[in-house]
């Protein structure tokens, strides 16, 4: 139990400066997708977010499967707004795909130190 709390803690704490440097592109992106209208966050579905990504960090064996790992959630994402939606961005959906390798890789690292 200790390393998924640390886990998700890891992963919430990394992420952050991510997500502040995209909220511009990002903002954008989805109120052009949303016709126009405010972005409107459901912060409650965050915690969901980092517990599903916690469990798959503990799974991992190796840094280079947890940045696999990291990538393929973050493409399963990223690839299906593409899909589904037409203002999404290809360049968008890179970036954050290969961020979820990077993340995925420092929690490792820094997981793996603190067992």
């Amino acid at each position: 139990m200790r390393d998924y709390i640390i886990a998700f803690f890891l992963l919430a704490l990394i992420d952050v400066p991510w997500l502040t440097l995209q909220m511009s592109t990002a903002t954008t992106m989805f109120t052009k997708i949303q016709g126009s209208r405010a972005l409107t966050m459901r912060l409650w579905a965050a915690p969901i977010v980092y517990v599903a990504l916690a469990y798959l960090l503990v799974q991992m064996k190796s840094l280079k499967q947890a940045a696999a790992s990291g990538m393929a959630v973050y493409a399963v994402y990223d690839f299906t707004n593409l899909l589904t939606f037409k203002d999404y961005t290809l360049s968008f959906a890179i970036q954050d795909t290969l961020w979820g390798g990077v993340l995925f890789s420092i929690a490792y690292s820094v997981l793996q130190a603190v067992r």
